[in-house]
């Protein structure tokens, strides 16, 4: 939900419902975001975003996709655009999704970036690693960010999701003095009526807010609707 909710929300999401695909589709997805947090930074200056995409399945477990949102960096671009593909199954009780993202950024195309992703999930738990070798452009130093997942229903329509994620780069400093790496950490209270989404999260990581802007600890509230 809030996570590209980039590749959280990408891989961890297909990774769960990718095998159930009865036949092909063609799906879209809107939402509504007080803060664009991906892997627990904010994306937009912690304002609001607009996001949205639309996904293709097919029933051999193949699926495609591209997902948008407005973006705020202090540079040129104002909006992200992810493609991706994979291949999503499963082997008995066990879930599988390999995929490939592609992150492009509007205005700043030295910035774009490919990612590789392997996701599994077993039963509510959910966990994967994804990797770039190129991160945040050409020449770009090599990034590894594996997550962990659990997703419990509390009452119907209401449900507990929690994440927690590490990214680990290879470049010195990257995210302040002697900062290599960095945990993210969510949890996200979901509640579904009349087919739309609403989501609170409590969002954060272990960085220093002053040094990272948008790392520190807060709410974000989100709506969102399956078309």
């Amino acid at each position: 939900m809030l996570n590209k909710t980039k590749l959280s929300a990408l891989v961890a999401a297909l990774a769960l419902t990718g095998a159930a695909q009865a036949s092909a589709e063609i799906s879209g997805n809107v939402s509504l975001v007080s803060d664009y947090s991906f892997r627990g930074i904010s994306q937009t200056g912690e304002k609001g975003a607009i996001q949205g995409g639309f996904d293709y399945a097919a029933e051999s477990g193949f699926y495609a996709g591209t997902w948008a949102s407005n973006v705020e960096f202090g540079t040129e671009s104002s909006t992200e655009m992810d493609y991706y593909f994979g291949y999503a199954g499963s082997m008995g009780d066990l879930g599988y999704d390999v995929s490939y993202i592609y992150f492009d950024y509007e205005g700043d195309a030295e910035f774009d970036y490919q990612e590789y992703a392997v996701a599994f999930s077993y039963g509510d738990f959910s966990f994967g690693v994804n990797y770039s070798s190129e991160y945040l452009g050409d020449g770009g130093p090599d990034f590894l960010y594996p997550y962990v997942g659990y997703s419990m229903a509390l009452t119907e329509g209401l449900s507990l999701d929690l994440h927690y994620g590490y990214s680990d780069i290879d470049a010195a400093d990257f995210w302040g003095p002697g900062e290599d790496s960095y945990t993210d950490y969510s949890a996200t209270l979901g509640f579904s009526a009349g087919g739309v989404d609403f989501g609170l999260a409590f969002v954060g990581t272990d960085l220093d807010d002053d040094v990272v802007a948008g790392s520190d600890d807060r709410l974000i509230f989100s709506i969102s609707k399956s078309l």
